[in-house]
């Protein structure tokens, strides 16, 4: 279990340095594609005789171990996509080491780790950030063995734990993988490989950024060096699948892709609703359906488990051209075409999705689905696929429609990809106005409550806690600024009449424009018709007097808006639309989903 913090010493010609990095980029590439099926990760050297006949390179804590990791840690500087791919390789190299070694493995891992903390806090240069963690690790490192969780050997129902800062494991509270206590992550012997994997991928990033403050770069200037780091990159887009490939640091599982075709562009979004409706594609869709898959980071086994899972059922038409069942040779050739797909069968080559250029150059063929919907479909049809997502938004629609007619089929799916990002973080608001109100609601029928606002100028740590007077205060939940904000004018405008929380809104003249429903308003609230209530909102747009949190909203023009539908116009989506430049379906999707979140 090495954690590469303390740099190799020692004399090396220039032609094994790189020998050394070269083959374990390979590996790393191969690690990277076969992730997910541990018999194929195992065959890695059979696989490949380059890789095997230099393979002193990859035993684990030697000195060329060592040399083959910083020389690659080098060669991220100054490109993004590298370092991204880099970071996530070695992580997994790291958990396929420590899932092998077990017990010894992690124990000497741990020893080795606190000897070169040590190293670190006295010799090397840090910076703040980067000593506060080490300092945290190596308080954490002592915590696991004193608490005996290492030797555990009862880790299902054993009461052992640690607790550690969460910013240490901010990934693992993010996809709730541990519990969380008050700023503290509780780690039991059940999550503890989770704990080392971060801690792993955290000591990488920092080594990454250190190298700048350790004169790095006038080294990468050396002409030696150079080539190296040139020769490097060009073995990582041979092998990688070209200088466009998309790399998501998220792994999704079969079962997921269902709950993630929202956040698809509509040509695979298209291609989803063929397969679902009638678990067949023709062959060229597939390919492409496949590698878009793969590149937003569906691992090989689960690309095939999620064809399988549809090609074991029977065909439910004949318009998808195929019927091809999951038996026999034919489940022999599906499964060979999608390992071939991730580089692992025929000529190793490691292909990356289609381009959008490519999608959008695609004739239509007789009983061929796919291709760009903004650049081959008619009026009609496009409509058709575009008003589930638009909904009633006529205006965004008719733009769409404008830039399809004019030939720019990129700036369609750009609109469309910034309404997504809109509307999912104005639900992200709403469910967070909807929770803290929830909480203002269940204190209705309590009396001498007093309401306290800390840090509200914070968008991460800002409270909202409700205290009971002579007692403790609790917290009812985080929220943003924007809740916050909307928040601090709540509790200004609150009265207490017969324990009941009610608003005193302020009252604006009405215009012509489409408004919103906040979802702040109780039943409590009456004013004239003719007005509507003006909500400090992130448009500044108000919504009809009428309005309670139970009531659907009718806005004043007279189209309806409930808490589910938000209504939006270009001008709600400029400030988005810059960050909506996308060149592939997959660059879609990690653009969608990010901001998403």
């Amino acid at each position: 279990m090495t954690f590469y913090i303390k740099p190799p010493e020692g004399n090396v010609s220039l032609s094994s340095l790189y020998q050394y990095a070269e083959t374990r980029l390979l590996f790393l590439s191969q690690v990277h594609q076969r992730w997910g099926d541990d018999d194929q990760v195992r065959r890695i050297t059979t696989d490949h005789p380059s890789i095997r006949s230099n393979s002193e390179c990859l035993i684990e804590g030697s000195r060329k171990d060592r040399m083959s990791h910083f020389v690659l840690r080098l060669a991220t500087l100054g490109n993004e996509q590298f370092r991204t791919f880099f970071i996530e390789a070695e992580t997994l190299l790291f958990e396929h080491r420590l899932q092998c070694g077990g017990e010894p493995v992690i124990i000497n891992g741990i020893s080795d780790f606190k000897r070169h903390i040590h190293f670190a806090l006295k010799y090397m240069r840090l910076t703040t950030s980067h000593h506060t963690f080490i300092l945290q690790v190596q308080k954490t490192l002592n915590d696991i063995l004193r608490a005996g969780m290492v030797a555990c050997t009862m880790k299902e129902t054993c009461h052992h734990f640690i607790k550690v800062p969460w910013t240490m494991v901010e990934s693992l509270v993010k996809e709730r993988s541990v519990a969380v206590n008050a700023s503290e992550v509780v780690i039991t012997c059940q999550t503890l490989l989770l704990l080392l994997y971060e801690i792993f991928k955290t000591t990488l990033e920092f080594g990454i950024k250190q190298l700048s403050l350790c004169g790095a770069e006038d080294l990468v200037s050396d002409t030696r060096i150079r080539q190296v780091k040139k020769n490097i990159i060009r073995v990582f887009i041979k092998h990688q699948g070209g200088s466009h490939l998309i790399l998501s640091s998220k792994r999704l599982c079969h079962t997921d892709i269902e709950n993630e075709v929202p956040y698809f562009p509509l040509c695979m979004q298209e291609l989803h609703k063929i397969l679902s409706s009638t678990s067949r594609l023709r062959h060229h869709a597939r390919i492409r359906y496949t590698l878009f898959l793969k590149d937003i980071g569906l691992p090989v086994m689960e690309n095939i488990a999620f064809w399988e899972n549809f090609y074991c059922k029977p065909h439910l038409g004949h318009s998808a051209g195929c019927c091809h069942t999951w038996e026999g040779n034919d489940r022999k050739r599906y499964t060979y075409g999608i390992r071939h797909l991730y580089g692992i069968e025929g000529g190793r080559k490691n292909y990356t999705s289609h381009s959008c250029t490519s999608l959008q150059a695609l004739l239509p063929q007789p009983l061929e689905t796919g291709g760009c919907p903004y650049a081959s479909y008619d009026e009609a049809e496009l409509s058709l696929l575009l008003n589930p997502i638009l909904k009633d938004h006529l205006q965004l629609q008719n733009i769409i429609m404008k830039e399809v007619k004019a030939g720019r089929p990129n700036a369609a799916c750009k609109i469309v990809l910034a309404f997504t990002l809109f509307i999912h973080k104005e639900h992200g608001r709403k469910r967070c106005k909807k929770k803290d109100m929830q909480h203002l609601e269940d204190a209705k029928d309590k009396r001498h409550y007093t309401y306290n606002l800390s840090n509200a100028e914070s968008c991460n740590t800002s409270n909202l806690t409700l205290k009971k007077e002579g007692s403790v205060s609790e917290p009812v939940g985080k929220t943003h600024c924007q809740v916050i904000h909307d928040l601090e004018s709540l509790s200004k405008n609150m009265t207490k009449n017969n324990n009941e929380v009610s608003l005193k809104p302020e009252i604006s003249s009405c215009n012509d424009k489409e408004f919103r429903h906040s979802g702040l308003i109780t039943k409590s609230t009456t004013v004239n018709d003719s007005a509507c209530i003006k909500h400090c909102s992130v448009n500044g747009e108000c919504f009809p007097s009428s309005s309670s949190v139970n009531t659907p909203a009718r806005s004043c023009n007279g189209v309806k808006n409930d808490l589910q539908v938000l209504l939006c116009d270009i001008e709600d989506l400029k400030d988005i639309l810059p960050k909506c430049n996308v060149s592939r379906p997959s660059q879609y999707y990690l653009k969608a989903r990010g901001d998403a979140k």
